[in-house]
C-alpha cells in the first residue's frame, strides 16, 4: 500500500498510521532518520522504516514543516477499511534522497548473520562512493549559487555608489 501512495505523491514524504504509530518506509524513512533523528528500523533486506507515536503527530508535523519538505499524512481506519489524507503540506523541498540498498551492510539489519562476500563489499563501496559524489555535487552547486548571489549584491552596491557619486 505504501508503495502505491508513494507513487501517487512523487517527491513527498508519505506517512500512514499503522496501529498506534505513523510510519514511513524506504527513502522517506532514511530521510526522516537524517533530518528528524527518528530511529531507523530495518525489517529485512531492503525494508527500512521509521515511525512516531500517534500522540506525537503535532510535534512531528511542526518539525516537518520547519524542514521545508513536502509531505502527506494518511489515516487508515482498519475497522471501516477507510483511508483518508489528514494533513497535506506542500513545502519548497521534495524528497530527492537517493539511497542505494545498503541493507547488506546495515548494522540494524536483523539478518546480520549473512556474511558479506567480496562482490557485495565492492557493491557497497561503489554505492558509498556514488553517495559521496552526489553530496559533493550538491555542496558545489549550493556554493556556486551563493557566490552568484553575492556577486549580484556586490554589483547592486557598486551601482548605488556610482549613482551617489554622479549626484543621481
Amino acid at each position: 500500500m505504501m508503495e502505491i501512495l508513494k507513487e501517487e505523491h512523487k517527491g513527498r514524504i508519505v506517512l500512514c498510521n499503522n496501529g498506534s504509530f505513523y510510519i514511513a518506509i524506504g527513502n522517506d524513512a532514511v530521510l526522516l532518520n537524517k533530518v528528524l533523528g527518528l530511529k531507523l528500523s530495518c525489517m529485512g533486506i531492503g525494508i527500512c522504516k521509521v515511525g512516531f507515536p500517534i500522540e506525537s503527530l503535532e510535534k512531528y508535523t511542526e518539525l516537518l514543516i520547519k524542514t521545508g519538505y513536502s509531505f502527506v499524512i494518511y489515516d487508515f481506519n482498519s475497522e471501516k477499511e477507510d483511508l483518508a489524507i489528514i494533513i497535506s503540506y506542500a513545502g519548497k523541498r521534495l524528497n530527492e534522497e537517493i539511497e542505494k540498498n545498503k541493507c547488506y551492510c546495515c548494522s540494524r539489519n536483523k539478518r546480520k548473520s549473512k556474511k558479506l562476500d567480496k562482490y557485495t563489499r565492492a557493491l557497497v563501496k561503489m554505492y558509498e562512493q556514488e553517495e559521496k559524489e552526489i553530496r559533493e555535487e550538491r555542496k558545489r552547486k549550493r556554493e556556486e549559487k551563493e557566490k552568484k548571489e553575492l556577486e549580484k549584491e556586490e554589483e547592486k552596491l557598486k551601482n548605488k555608489i556610482l549613482k551617489l557619486k554622479n549626484g543621481e
